[in-house]
């Protein structure tokens, strides 16, 4: 398993990555040997062909990852396969030909762009559907034991299955004298009777019996059913015994919340907060913020003409969100509701709320309405990445229904957020519980590369129109 920002991915993920770029790069390659054959470094391009063709394979990879063709989590059929990355190669070409335009040096002959599309499409879609395969057969998943008792197992039983790449396969599970569970409770799960077991002695034999290098320990009480002696049998003889909790943070990228209990989060590794990494993250919020204000300055026109010539009321709407430390601060929007959106009292959002302006909901699709909170991270109110700012009422209610939900403030509230990229817009207590769940897990890991990977996700996010409410 290779571990990112505390997530787990599996190698083959890697794998699969360096091999798509041959294959893209050698589709390319071979149409140009099938056209040109012998003469080709007689006739051919006089700058390095190898360039060239590093340019398509990359550009290809990127969008392939922004059409969202690098997530595994859930299966496609071959033809939405197959139209999928008709889509990719389509906007490949429009990018390329912005490329080519402003560098003439780089085309490629039309006879090899048009033969290489074709013979990409036949390799990247006999390609995935192998890897899918492979996949769903389960080959090269590290098998796991689970000891049991509720639902917290059955949470990480359900994330790997439900997960076409989680990269484990349960092989064995065991449930304690106290368990909640029975046998009849994973017939639907496909696990037969010598799957499962009551019996903790059998543990370290069955384990190494079956080459298992992982136990995970997901018990809702441990007082009194802890199999200890079976546990340091196997650990003293080199199996990893992991906690359950801990093992699905870095399955899902997210803390389950209503399964953490203090001592958890006290002892468990993270919540660094190096100054030098606090400086650098500040450094990078106000570049960022500059860049932004400056090459979106005429956009922010455009709109405000839109705003006052569809509806009535100011451009910009301020309102006070929960900042650091639980802080409050004034947050700066453009106007996406009408005026008198909340003439009857506060409340969440709701999707296709009739509040929103026909102006509103293009602005909220594509976050041009959080735009101006550039300047909030200007000021020093808001971060680039965090989580993101709830208003003062709904925070302390919330406080008092979901536990560690105050934790949340021990950073500046971000334009976007891990929750963001991962949760659709929340409009609930069960929303707000569960992009807790992934902003804890960004509390607890935040790192500067974080911050970039979830700018890069955000902007896949934004470009597909995901979770805009």
């Amino acid at each position: 398993m290779l571990k990112f920002f505390n997530k787990h991915y599996p190698i083959r993920n890697l794998v699969f990555f360096l091999l798509e770029s041959i294959i893209i790069f050698f589709s390319i390659y071979l149409t140009i040997l099938i056209c040109y054959r012998v003469d080709l470094h007689i006739h051919y391009y006089r700058l390095n062909i190898w360039v060239r063709v590093s340019i398509v394979t990359f550009v290809l990879q990127v969008v392939l990852y922004y059409c969202s063709l690098y997530e595994f989590k859930y299966r496609f059929e071959p033809i939405d396969l197959f139209l999928r990355i008709i889509q990719a190669i389509g906007i490949t070409c429009i990018i390329l030909s912005a490329i080519y335009f402003w560098f003439p040096s780089l085309i490629l002959n039309q006879v090899v762009f048009f033969g290489g599309i074709v013979l990409l499409l036949f390799f990247l879609v006999s390609w995935r559907l192998i890897y899918i395969y492979l996949c769903q057969t389960g080959l090269w998943n590290e098998d796991i034991v689970l000891i049991i008792d509720g639902e917290l197992g059955l949470n990480i039983i359900n994330e790997i299955k439900d997960s076409l790449d989680s990269g484990y396969n349960v092989k064995y599970i065991f449930l304690t004298s106290n368990s909640k569970l029975n046998k009849d409770c994973f017939y639907d799960l496909s696990f037969s009777d010598g799957q499962i077991y009551n019996n903790m002695n059998k543990l370290c034999n069955i384990a190494l019996d079956n080459k298992i290098k992982k136990i995970i320990v997901a018990l809702e009480e441990m007082r009194g059913v802890l199999p200890i002696n079976a546990l340091l049998e196997c650990r003293t003889k080199g199996i990893a015994i992991i906690d359950g909790v801990s093992f699905y943070e870095s399955l899902c990228g997210k803390v389950l919340v209503t399964k953490v209990i203090p001592s958890w989060l006290i002892f468990s590794e993270g919540f660094s907060r190096v100054k030098l990494k606090l400086i650098t993250k500040r450094q990078l919020d106000i570049i960022w913020s500059l860049l932004g204000l400056a090459i979106l300055f005429p956009v922010f026109i455009f709109i405000a003409i839109l705003i006052k010539l569809t509806s009535k009321g100011p451009v910009f709407f301020s309102q006070i969100r929960m900042g650091q430390w639980e802080r409050p601060y004034k947050m700066y929007k453009f106007r996406t509701m009408r005026q008198d959106a909340e003439s009857d009292g506060i409340k969440w959002a709701q999707k296709n709320d009739p509040r929103v302006t026909s102006v509103g909901k293009l602005l909220r699709m594509f976050r041009l309405d959080e735009t101006p909170q550039f300047w909030n991270v200007l000021k020093g109110n808001m971060s680039f990445v965090g989580p993101r700012p709830e208003r003062p009422e709904f925070v302390q209610q919330l406080k008092k229904k979901i536990p560690y939900y105050g934790e949340r403030h021990c950073l500046k509230p971000g334009i976007t957020g891990w929750a963001q990229v991962n949760y659709p817009y929340g409009a609930s207590e069960e929303d707000a519980l569960k992009k807790l769940e992934y902003d804890l897990f960004y509390v607890k890991n935040m790192t500067i590369l974080f911050d970039i990977y979830i700018i890069l996700k955000t902007v896949k996010t934004v470009f597909a129109g995901q979770g805009a409410r």
